[in-house]
């Protein structure tokens, strides 16, 4: 069953430079099976397909985030299905966040996809934090999110959807 390991972004990618200013940065990769695949069906794969623990987690952040004023995701965002067969463009909702940046071979709206001719995907997350509550609020869910997309990616991996 292949697992998704740490490692860094690859010097090609344009994430590092999609905000003023990077307070985190990951990077996790997996072998690539399905070099053909446009990234948006990789990020569908990836992050499209959230166990129900998962999904249940990020409710429970929501609504304990709410009061700070940061937006949440109910469960039904989280269980609509991406569709990876429409064309997006710089600004729609793709499942439920931002398109900031789209490239040939990178998708980036700060979780970014990246394909490479080794092959493999690299799934990596950038972090600008604002204040200290951001701050705060990193450091708690840093040990999830590192977990979370690290099992993502590779379930995504295990079961060849990528």
């Amino acid at each position: 069953m292949p697992n998704a390991i740490p490692c860094q972004l690859p010097p090609e990618s344009r994430l590092r430079d999609s905000l003023p200013r990077v307070d985190y940065l990951d990077s996790f990769e997996v072998p690539s099976r399905t070099p053909e695949q446009d990234v948006v069906a990789i990020y569908a794969a990836a992050l499209g397909h959230l166990p129900t623990v998962f999904k249940h987690l990020l409710v429970v952040r929501s609504h304990l985030v709410k009061p700070l004023g940061i937006t949440g995701v109910s469960y039904g965002d989280l269980a609509r299905p991406i569709d990876t067969e429409r064309s997006y463009a710089v600004g729609d909702k793709l499942g439920r966040w931002t398109l900031f940046a789209k490239h040939h071979k990178h998708l980036d709206f700060r979780v970014s996809v990246f394909r490479d001719a080794r092959p493999r995907i690299v799934l990596s997350t950038a972090v600008m934090t604002h204040n200290v509550f951001g701050r705060a609020y990193l450091a708690t869910i840093l040990p999830f999110h590192r977990f979370g997309v690290a099992k993502l990616l590779g379930d995504a991996s295990a079961a060849g959807r990528i």
